[in-house]
């Protein structure tokens, strides 16, 4: 990796069990909605599996990204994506507290490497954070 290199990844797996049909379609679209109108271009242009079943009442919802750049596309938004990335879930949390949130990021970026790991139990409106 040159110095301005950078590679990020993140992980996030969202899921609910027990609710209602107009629940989960609106959920589906809050989530994707969150990312596409977050002000990071890291968040943005994000492919989210959806694995919900509206027949047996669960949500399932699974981003899975990396993003490699030889040359930063975004130099402040690189700068600044562990912080987005930890106020996104928080915010994520907070408005879907009924579903369980886990997962992880990562930043190489600057000869500096960060990585985490998150959790948010179900009806919990804030994650937990921790090191990986």
């Amino acid at each position: 990796m040159t110095e301005n290199s950078l590679k990020i990844t993140y992980k996030i797996y969202f899921e609910a069990e027990d609710i209602k049909e107009s629940r989960i379609i609106s959920s589906r679209s809050f989530v994707k909605n969150f990312f596409e109108n977050c002000g990071s271009v890291y968040f943005q242009n994000v492919e989210i599996d959806d694995e919900c079943d509206l027949e047996d009442y669960f949500l399932r919802l699974y981003v899975d990204r990396v993003i490699e750049e030889e040359e930063c596309s975004s130099p402040e938004d690189a700068e600044n994506f562990i912080t987005d990335m930890a106020e996104f879930l928080d915010k994520l949390a907070e408005s879907q507290s009924f579903m369980q949130m886990e997962g992880s990021f990562s930043l190489e970026y600057k000869g500096k490497k960060e990585s985490y790991k998150f959790n948010s139990e179900e009806g919990c409106d804030y994650c937990d954070f921790a090191e990986a």
